[in-house]
C-alpha cells in the first residue's frame, strides 16, 4: 500500500484543497495522533532525517526539496527516502497557534541530481 493511501485510511484529517492524489499530501491532524503518524512514517521512510528539537544537515538536492517546502523550524520534523531521482517526503509542522494541530506535507518528487 501506497504511504499516503496507508495515511488517509488509518487517521482522521482535514485534507487540504492543494493535495494532489497518491502524489501530494497536505492535511491537519490532531496532536494526540502524532505518535500513530510517526510510526507509519518509520514504517515507509525510515528513522526522521530531521528530529523535533535537533538541527540537521540535509544533501544539497533534498535542501532544495525542503524549501520549496518552506523550510524547516526547529520544532518540525522531516523523513525521506530516496530511490534513484525519485525521493517520498514528510514533513510535520506542528501549529504556534493551535498546539492541539499538526500539518503534514507528504508526497512523492522527482529530484534534479546535482554532481
Amino acid at each position: 500500500m501506497n504511504m499516503i493511501e496507508e495515511i488517509k485510511e488509518t487517521l482522521r484529517m482535514e485534507i487540504r484543497p492543494n493535495s494532489q492524489g497518491l502524489e501530494y499530501l497536505e492535511a491537519v491532524l490532531h496532536k494526540k495522533d502524532l505518535e500513530l503518524l510517526n510510526s507509519l512514517l518509520k514504517k515507509h521512510l525510515g528513522p526522521a532525517a530531521k528530529e523535533s528539537g535537533k538541527e540537521v544537515n540535509l544533501p544539497k538536492e533534498i535542501q532544495k526539496l525542503v524549501d520549496s517546502l518552506g523550510g524547516l523550524q526547529d520544532e518540525q520534523s522531516f523523513f525521506y527516502r530516496q530511490d534513484g531521482h525519485q525521493v517520498i517526503y514528510a514533513a510535520i509542522w506542528p501549529w504556534q497557534s493551535d498546539p492541539n494541530k499538526i500539518t503534514l506535507k507528504s508526497g512523492v518528487s522527482k529530484l534534479v541530481l546535482t554532481d
